[in-house]
C-alpha cells in the first residue's frame, strides 16, 4: 500500500465547530428605525427545525510513499436530520423527528488515490482549498440543507428554522438561519442602540446586508437579517440574529420577521436545560441529543478504524 495512515486521537481538539462570518457588509434597514412587536400565527401553523451534529472519530496523518510527503486527515460521522412541530399540539419526538441521516466521511487535504481506501465505510473528500474544520463543517451544511429541501418537498411547513447561517438556497422556502454567537454586530455604530433596548418577543427593523464572500457558494446571493429578543435578560444578552435570503416578496419577509419574534421565544431554552441558553433552542437542543444516538457507538467507530489500521 503506497499510503500510510498514522492515527492521531489525542487531536481531536484540532477540529472545532466554528461558524466563521466575515467580510459582512451593513447596507442599511429596510423598514422604519424602531422596535417591532412579534406575534403568533393561526393554530395549526407548522413549524420544523434542522439542525446537524458530528463526531470526530479519529484525526489522522496520511504518508503518500510516491509523493514522499504526508497529509492531514480527519475519521468523521456526520448526523442531519429535522423536527417537524405543530403549534397549540401534543408534539411527541418519535413523531416529530424526520429526515434523519447518517453520513461517514474521511476528509484529507491532499490528492489521494481513492481507491486505496475503498475498503473503509468512510466516503472519502478531498479538501485543499480550506482548513479542514471549515471543510467538514461545510459538508453538515450540506447534509442540513438536503434535509430542510426534502422536508419542504414533503412536507411543506409554514416555515423552517436552520441552525446557523445559510449557506445554501431553498428555492421557494419559508426558510430563515437562526444564527446564536455574535461575531460581529450588522448594524452601523448609529443602530446600536437598537439591539440595547430590546424587549422579549421584539425584533430589530430588517437590515439589508451584502453577500459574504468566504462563506457562501460562489453566487452572490444577498439576504435579510434582524435581531430577536428571546427572554427578559439585559441589554444584548438573550439576542438571535435571523437571516432570510432577499429572494422573497418583502411584505412575506415582514410577516416571517414578526412570526420569529413571535414565536423564538416559546422555544428558547433555559440554563437549567441547556447550558447554552436561551439562544440553544429547546427542539434543536432535542434535534441534536437524537441524532447522537444515530451516530452510533463511538467506540465502535474506533475500534473499527484501529482494525483498518492495525499499525497506525
Amino acid at each position: 500500500m503506497v499510503y500510510k495512515v498514522s492515527l492521531k486521537a489525542w487531536e481531536v481538539e484540532d477540529i472545532e465547530s466554528i461558524e466563521y462570518e466575515e467580510s459582512e457588509q451593513f447596507a442599511g434597514l429596510a423598514e422604519e428605525e424602531r422596535p417591532y412587536k412579534g406575534y403568533l400565527p393561526e393554530e395549526g401553523f407548522t413549524i420544523a427545525f434542522v439542525d446537524g451534529v458530528r463526531r470526530i472519530d479519529y484525526m489522522a496523518y496520511v504518508w503518500d510513499d510516491r509523493a514522499k510527503t504526508s497529509y492531514r486527515g480527519v475519521f468523521a460521522t456526520l448526523g442531519a436530520g429535522a423536527i417537524l412541530l405543530k403549534t397549540n399540539s401534543l408534539n411527541l419526538l418519535k413523531d416529530a423527528l424526520c429526515e434523519t441521516t447518517v453520513k461517514k466521511i474521511f476528509a484529507i487535504n491532499g490528492p489521494i488515490e481513492e481507491k486505496a481506501f475503498e475498503n473503509l465505510d468512510y466516503e472519502i473528500k478531498i479538501i485543499m482549498d480550506t482548513e479542514l474544520s471549515l471543510g467538514l463543517l461545510g459538508l453538515l451544511r450540506e447534509e442540513e440543507a438536503k434535509v430542510a429541501k426534502s422536508l419542504w418537498d414533503k412536507k411543506k411547513p409554514d416555515l423552517i428554522v436552520c441552525d446557523g447561517t445559510l449557506r445554501y438556497k431553498i428555492k421557494g422556502a419559508n426558510c430563515i438561519g437562526i444564527i446564536k454567537t455574535m461575531k460581529k454586530l450588522f448594524v452601523s455604530r448609529e443602530y446600536a442602540y437598537l439591539l440595547q433596548e430590546l424587549k422579549k418577543g421584539e425584533r430589530t427593523p430588517i437590515i439589508k446586508v451584502h453577500h459574504q464572500e468566504k462563506i457562501e457558494e460562489k453566487q452572490e446571493w444577498e439576504k435579510y437579517t434582524w435581531y430577536v429578543k428571546l427572554n427578559d435578560s439585559e441589554g444584548m444578552g438573550g439576542l438571535v440574529r435571523i437571516e432570510m435570503f432577499r429572494e422573497q416578496d418583502f411584505e412575506k419577509v415582514k410577516k416571517i420577521a414578526d412570526w420569529t419574534a413571535g414565536l423564538l421565544p416559546l422555544y428558547a431554552s433555559s440554563p437549567f436545560q441547556d447550558t447554552r441558553s436561551p439562544q440553544n433552542l429547546l427542539p434543536i437542543k432535542y434535534l441534536e441529543d437524537a441524532l447522537r444516538k444515530h451516530l452510533g457507538l463511538p467506540y465502535m467507530a474506533k475500534r473499527k478504524l484501529q482494525e483498518a489500521f492495525p499499525n497506525a
